[in-house]
């Protein structure tokens, strides 16, 4: 098995810490932000949300035709030229309780996942798979087969505990963890401060994200909070890890940033002017 060094895994082992929003603003981030051609798929198969994030409900093909019936392309929707996605199925679906089954069901995942990594990986960046939460089959076939792993978790003791299971699994496997992402930080005395967290996991936190209001209020009107409102403080946070996880530097907010290339475009006509008097001046 060849992992993709381009795809990633964000998965963690506790339900309710904010994955599937760090999976949905992370690739928003890097596509709108970066300009990262990003494709997030949803590979949680048993309670799908990824799709919600982005106004899709119903789609009539998702990564079980990817998975099933090899139906790839159809599957991919595109939100716009640099964010795509493959949503999963909302719709319940019976599962296997015999653990011959199971197994077999585990193996033949890993299989179709790798055949399909193997298709449409390269043609991008970065290839996002929202894993579901706990160490279900469908999260251990996406984790298997992904090149690197981010764990998000929240700063209180159940999270922190069953992430460190999951960074456990990780080293026995020997799958690359690229850190982890501080969900839900809101500062108060009670929560476990980054610097413990980090000394206790010994893996890095990439990124803090705060508490806010926003994130809500953006998934009720269908968009990633880094759409919905590009400068609230976990926009902002959910940029600087983009911008952790491609290596590029943290320039500011979405309205600095437009007053920043104002600011360079208007230094390079100056120059441009000054540099066209001395010509004159010359001749």
């Amino acid at each position: 098995m060849v992992r993709k060094k381009n795809v990633i895994a964000i998965m963690s082992p506790k339900g309710g810490v904010g994955k599937t929003v760090t999976t949905a603003n992370l690739a928003a981030a890097l596509a709108l932000f970066y300009d990262k051609k990003v494709l997030a798929v949803d590979t949680n198969v048993s309670t799908a949300s990824l799709g919600l994030h982005f106004n899709i409900f119903y789609p009539k093909y998702t990564i079980h035709d990817v998975l099933k019936k090899n139906i790839v392309r159809k599957s991919i929707h595109v939100y716009n030229q640099n964010l795509h996605l493959i949503p999963a199925s909302i719709k319940v679906s019976k599962k296997s309780k015999n653990i011959k089954d199971i197994r077999e069901e585990l193996f033949n995942l890993i299989q179709k996942y790798e055949e399909f990594l193997e298709e449409i990986s390269s043609e991008y960046d970065l290839v996002f798979l929202d894993c579901a939460p706990g160490f279900d089959l469908e999260t251990l076939a996406a984790i298997h087969v992904a090149g690197g792993l981010i764990i998000v978790t929240n700063p209180d003791y159940p999270s922190i505990v069953t992430a460190a299971r999951a960074i456990e699994y990780a080293r026995k496997t020997k799958m690359p963890v690229g850190g982890i992402v501080l969900n839900k930080v809101r500062k108060k005395k009670y929560e476990l401060k980054k610097a413990d967290i980090e000394k206790v996991l010994r893996i890095k936190i990439l990124e803090e994200i705060p508490y806010d209001k926003k994130i809500p209020e953006s998934i009720a009107n269908k968009k990633p909070v880094v759409l919905f409102k590009k400068n609230s403080k976990s926009s902002k946070a959910f940029q600087k890890l983009a911008a952790n996880i491609v290596g590029e530097k943290y320039s500011g907010s979405w309205t600095e940033r437009i007053l920043n290339k104002l600011r360079e475009n208007i230094n390079k006509s100056l120059k441009i002017k000054k540099s066209s008097k001395i010509s004159k001046k010359r001749w």
